[in-house]
């Protein structure tokens, strides 16, 4: 197999220069000429804008490792020179064996193997070295736990020199010395099995610039026993780069404004080369972090990671933000896109573990376990806290009590085996697997309603496509499902104003699960099936009763058994119980009956799911409920005694509360937008764009104001899809109105990055304000005006998908 894929490249190789051969015979003066220099066949390395590597053969001869792979450009042509390109910035292999799990041990700093019930094994690297701390590096208060620790690492010293050229665009690279010959530190076991698969990893960097073009990052998983490259299964990959890191991250490594997901000196990117080197029992000297990929991972997006780098660096995580909640879902993914070994995420790893659990320990402070109870056996520093002195109240996780699973001697709580091959995954992912299944069997609908006036008052009939056979107020496991209604005519007009059954004139919620409790309006049902209609008669909403049409949302609350995912009623309290939220497509309501053109999607549902799942939940942001007296009484109507969750980002769900809310005769607008500046602007394109641009003054409740937006914030692709920006669209939109001043629509879009405050962005101030824009206006400055779309709408020569780095 390999020789027929090498044979295959020369062959290729050999073609290509037999027709460059023929080519250049043409035009000839058919007289011999003098021979000229020999040359490469292809394009030289120095001047090659794009290259691909991959691996053909590796081998392991007398300990020593020999690899093939060939160089190409982007359009498949070799590239020769690698072996005369002295000056190159980066050139290094990798060698591992998947292996036993191998852990740090935490009082000598060793490593040793570990088999506890069924385990996938590990990577182990053949080079390593011992690394003592530089007391220079050590941060203040981390100086009892810095201590030598084992680093793996590449070959990287030789470089081209040890390149061998096999053909154009073909080379060999031999580490300069064998295996045994590498650093042997006690404890750890780097003995060569050639029955092992085997993993060599590349990377190639030509020059310094950082750029994706010319980065190449490769590997190749061969068993030296049979000299073939092994299959899938008998490698070790849990997660998968591009389906799982770059949903969020991205690629852009060209764009300056871009974070850019590349590591050690913008050199590393794919996760098959790094985790050859994080493995569970390298370490950090100078803070005693893990550099175990899982569990420096699962911190860093904790924000609960730090460690030195290389010079003293520090890199501190702690103001990661991560929108994806707790599930570990989230970058395990199962199913068809899922690498080979997606499931072994669930197989115990007591540094992954420990990152969750005992985040905030280290054995300066808890030096007491790293000795057991008498009697008992060590298990190290970790293995003690979780077998002996783990408690409810110090684990970093609510509910949990892992200590409790030891002492009924439930090994298979957490240590995977044949009866539970999920090993304590089982809990970490039984939350979305509840979601999943309450999901489905609670799946229901909307039909649009049909608005009416009965008495000089509103009356709005509503049909719930239901698939339970017990309606929602009769059903013990659902604690509420809140309908609201919106006025819309092409904008929402909430305003802010005294009415019965609420204090928004243009917007309302009921809990048709517990409807009998409102006393401001009255609401009757009927039908018990798979469809029930609701009648809300008496509204006395201004703005409702005016347009007498707009959209209608709702939000359904189930509880269900965590372990099982069955529902359950909501009073059990013998139970472990998960709330999950349903919320079905937005629908509308009119005189007629019939669809309403609702707003317009701006935003792309997909790009939005990416990073915050396909049904958001913003339960902290919402966490201010206003749920006193009556639930038709006043804030208590909007504010409801649910977080007030959106769970869809396209359908406006959030724009019905999130928007300038002026209306004619009521000028003061939402009282959320009257009491913040523009800083902390309330309409949603201002507050969604300085929330990930991180140019927001401030935020409510639990959140932080630092957002690490893992995008480019430059980038409207990364939210918006093609078309959906337009500028002219935008520009006949009302001004919005906040604490201090007016802003006409265009520039409230654009000044939520270029310019939250006034300070230090006058020129971007000037440039709206010249071209008939409002800033800071007087209430009312704004009467339409604004040119933006004339220069900066997309394919214009100052489009906005020219001056910022779209990538649609």
């Amino acid at each position: 197999m390999k020789n027929h894929n090498k044979s295959n490249l020369l062959r290729t190789a050999l073609s290509t220069a037999l027709l460059a051969a023929m080519l250049g015979g043409c035009g000839s003066d058919g007289k011999d000429g003098s021979d000229g220099p020999d040359g490469g066949t292809g394009v030289h390395i120095k001047s090659a804008t794009s290259l691909s590597a991959k691996i053909i053969d590796a081998r392991i001869e007398d300990g020593r490792v020999s690899v093939d792979f060939s160089l190409e450009n982007a359009n498949g042509v070799a590239v020769y020179g690698l072996e005369s390109f002295d000056e190159i910035n980066t050139l290094g292999f990798g060698i591992a064996k998947l292996d036993a799990l191998q852990k740090r041990d935490l009082k000598g700093g060793d490593a040793k193997s570990s088999r506890k019930g069924t385990k996938p094994s590990q990577w182990t690297s053949y080079i390593n070295n011992l690394k003592d701390p530089n007391p220079a590096h050590v941060p203040a208060g981390f100086e009892a736990l810095a201590r030598p620790q084992i680093q793996p690492g590449i070959e990287s010293s030789c470089k081209v020199d040890c390149i061998e050229v096999l053909d154009s665009g073909l080379y060999r690279f031999t580490f300069p010395k064998a295996l045994a010959d590498y650093p042997q530190i006690d404890g750890l076991n780097t003995e060569f099995n050639p029955e092992l698969t085997h993993r060599i990893t590349l990377e190639l960097k030509p020059t310094s610039v950082v750029s994706n073009a010319t980065l190449v990052n490769s590997h190749y998983d061969f068993i030296p026993a049979t000299g073939m490259a092994a299959e899938a299964e008998a490698s070790r990959e849990l997660v998968a780069l591009q389906e799982s890191c770059i949903r969020c991250h991205n690629d852009d490594y060209e764009t300056a404004s871009a974070p850019k997901l590349l590591m050690h000196g913008a050199k590393r990117t794919n996760i098959e080369n790094c985790v050859v080197c994080h493995t569970s029992y390298a370490g950090d000297p100078e803070t005693f972090a893990t550099l175990d990929f899982g569990a420096m991972l699962h911190r860093i997006h904790q924000g609960t990671y730090k460690m030195v780098g290389y010079g003293g660096s520090i890199h501190d995580y702690s103001k990661v933000t991560f929108p994806g909640g707790e599930s570990c879902q989230s970058c395990h993914i199962q199913g068809e896109d899922a690498p080979a070994q997606a499931s072994h995420f669930g197989f115990h790893r007591q540094e992954a573990c420990a990152s969750c659990h005992m985040g905030e320990f280290n054995v300066v402070d808890q030096a007491a376990w790293l000795t057991p109870p008498d009697g008992q056996k060590d298990r190290g520093f970790v293995g003690n806290y979780f077998h002996y002195y783990a408690t409810p109240e110090t684990d970093g996780i609510k509910g949990a009590d892992v200590r409790a699973v030891f002492d009924a001697g439930n090994c298979a709580g957490c240590h995977a085996d044949t009866s539970n091959p999920l090993g304590s995954a089982i809990f970490h992912t039984s939350v979305d697997n509840a979601k999943t299944s309450i999901r489905d069997s609670y799946a229901f609908s909307l039909d649009n309603g049909q608005f009416a006036m009965l008495d000089g008052k509103g009356s709005l009939t509503v049909t719930l496509n239901w698939p339970g056979e017990q309606a929602p107020d009769t059903d013990a496991a659902v604690k509420s499902l809140w309908l609201v209604a919106a006025a819309f005519d092409g904008n929402y007009q909430i305003g802010y104003g005294s009415s019965s059954f609420g204090s928004h004139p243009g917007r309302f919620s009921v809990d048709l699960a517990n409807y009998t409790k409102y006393i401001n309006a009255t609401i009757e049902k009927s039908g018990n099936g798979s469809q029930i209609q609701y009648r809300i008669s008496g509204l006395s909403h201004a703005n409702i009763n005016a347009i007498q049409q707009g959209t209608l949302s709702a939000k359904l609350y189930v509880c269900a058994d965590k372990a099982s995912g069955v529902a359950v009623a909501c009073d059990d309290e013998q139970t472990d119980i998960t709330e999950v939220v349903i919320a079905p497509k937005r629908a509308s309501f009119s005189l007629s009956g019939d669809a309403i053109d609702g707003p317009v999607a701006v935003v792309s549902a997909d790009k939005c799911a990416d990073c915050h799942d396909t049904q958001a939940d913003f339960s902290k942001a919402h966490s201010r409920t206003r749920a006193t007296g009556s639930p038709d009484a006043g804030c208590s109507s909007c504010h409801t005694s649910e977080p007030n969750t959106a769970v869809h980002l396209d359908d406006g769900s959030c724009v019905s509360c999130h928007n300038d809310s002026l209306t004619a005769g009521n000028s003061s607008g939402h009282s959320a937008s009257r009491a913040k500046a523009f800083s902390r602007g309330f309409d949603f394109k201002v507050m969604a764009h300085q929330i990930h641009a991180n140019t927001r003054s401030g935020r409510f409740g639990n959140y932080t104001t630092d957002i690490s937006f893992p995008g480019n914030v430059a980038d409207c692709a990364v939210c918006h899809d093609k078309g959906q920006i337009k500028l002219d669209s935008l520009a006949i939109k009302k001004a919005f109105l906040a604490a201090d001043g007016e802003y006409s629509p265009t520039v409230a879009a654009c000044a939520s990055c270029h310019a939250p405050t006034l300070a230090g962005n006058e020129a971007a101030v000037n440039h709206f304000l010249q071209n008939g824009g409002v800033y800071q206006g007087t209430q009312g400055s704004y009467t339409g005006g604004e040119s933006c779309a004339a220069c900066h709408s997309a394919r214009k020569t100052f489009g906005f998908d020219k001056v910022h780095p779209v990538s649609f």
